[in-house]
């Protein structure tokens, strides 16, 4: 089974705001979690005050994050198919357009709502299913790693039903 590419941000907020951790599916089922080492001009966020207390304290991005262009770097090799999907099209839009264009670059990536990959599912059901697996896997609705392991097991779960 090959697994569609699906990606997940967190933000410091989600009205302005910049990602600082994203994870991502790989075609046989992995996938890649990592923080992100916020751009210079991203700071602002942190002198207005405006950061999402669940985000790792500054000083761990900037050590332990990858740099946006590294990032980019990786998605060039990672994402073969060009179709990304996603829970938030709208705010993966942001985090996206955002990265680029800190280096000047178009995304040529199309998002997709991960709801178009069920046509014959109502999103209600699908939402119902999420729920399940994330209660019984102990995973997190805030968090981008486990909101990509839910993608995946729902993924897998439809798939095999199929």
């Amino acid at each position: 089974m090959t697994i569609p590419t699906f990606i997940t941000f967190e933000v410091t907020d989600v009205e302005t705001g910049y990602p600082y951790a994203i994870a991502w599916s790989l075609p046989d089922g992995q996938y890649k979690s990592i923080l992100v080492r916020p751009e210079e001009d991203w700071l602002i966020d942190f002198e207005m005050g405006s950061y999402n207390p669940d985000a790792p304290p500054l000083q761990d991005l900037l050590d332990k994050g990858e740099s946006v262009l590294d990032i980019l770097k990786e998605w060039d090799l990672d994402f073969e198919s060009g179709e990304l999907y996603c829970q938030d099209p709208v705010l993966a839009q942001y985090c996206l357009d955002l990265m680029f264009d800190a280096y000047g670059r178009e995304c040529d990536y199309d998002l997709i709502s991960e709801y178009d990959l069920y046509e014959n599912i109502d999103s209600l059901d699908l939402d119902e299913q999420r729920r399940w697996i994330m209660d019984t896997e102990g995973l997190s609705a805030t968090h981008c790693e486990d909101a990509l392991k839910a993608m995946i097991f729902l993924y897998a779960r439809l798939d095999t039903q199929a």
